[in-house]
């Protein structure tokens, strides 16, 4: 089976808008709301404005304000080293993922699955209050990101700047830590009677995605028809305010997703 989710919802009404839109045509199978973003509340109305929708929750643990009064570093990063030192109370992260959670549940949405921004719920202690809260609120499916590792063809590219090809083998790196914590963390989410993804496409080109994801994703699908493959992707329109201030997304392709998940053949 083949899961296409959406993150980010709530980040940005140009993101918001592209991200409904492909929701309502069918294109996509969900998307994960961020209650800490700026364009939440209109999130919101475009969801419960609209047919019942496949909505989770995208936990932010960094890059947005705390709904809990917690002080959240700027950057993936930094909570990384923070939490490694012992730094950051797993009482106080549980105390803000709470929050988000409550909040979302307020607005009207009923969250049907659970990931997060940087994927932090993957760190271990926090998935142990992931999948804790996921029971008391009884919400079913938790994301791994079990991305097969792979070189893609853009990076051979002979117009790829050296400093660039050097990050997206970094970001290979990345991945072989994530693909151990989601290994551990799938036994932990499989043994609390939970559900979770078998495979992940996504992380790799995360905010670029492209057909060859596409591809591979479908490939997963019809080599393991009794799997979960979700294919995690980040749509929207294009925004000059929404690039200025989210530096992060400076490589981000939104209005790239969009065209590409509204036109593209993703039946298998």
């Amino acid at each position: 089976m083949l899961k296409i989710i959406a993150d980010d919802l709530g980040l940005h009404k140009s993101v918001n808008d592209g991200i409904i839109f492909l929701v309502k045509n069918n294109k996509i199978d969900g998307a994960s709301l961020m209650t800490s973003g700026e364009a939440f509340d209109d999130a919101i109305a475009q969801c419960l404005g609209a047919e019942p929708l496949n909505i989770g929750i995208h936990l932010v643990l960094v890059e947005e304000k705390s709904l809990s009064g917690i002080k959240l570093p700027k950057s993936h990063r930094l909570f990384f080293i923070k939490y490694i030192l012992g730094l950051i109370k797993l009482s106080a992260i549980e105390k803000e993922l709470r929050a988000q959670l409550d909040k979302c549940i307020q607005s009207g949405i009923k969250p049907t699955f659970i990931n997060s921004h940087q994927h932090l719920h993957l760190l271990p202690g926090i998935m142990n209050i992931v999948i804790s809260v996921a029971q008391e609120y009884r919400i079913p499916y938790i994301r791994i990101v079990n991305e097969i590792v792979f070189i893609p063809r853009s990076y051979y590219k002979y117009n790829s700047s050296l400093i660039k090809f050097i990050l997206k083998f970094l970001r290979i790196g990345q991945l072989l830590v994530l693909k151990l914590l989601s290994g551990l963390a799938k036994k932990k989410i499989k043994n609390s009677g939970l559900k979770c993804n078998d495979f992940f496409i996504g992380f790799v080109n995360a905010g670029d995605l492209s057909d060859e994801d596409i591809n591979r994703a479908k490939k997963l699908a019809n080599q393991y028809p009794n799997s979960v493959i979700e294919l995690g992707c980040h749509p929207g329109h294009e925004s000059r305010e929404l690039r200025e201030k989210y530096k992060w997304g400076r490589a981000y392709n939104w209005k790239k997703e969009l065209d590409l998940l509204e036109f593209i053949d993703i039946t298998l």
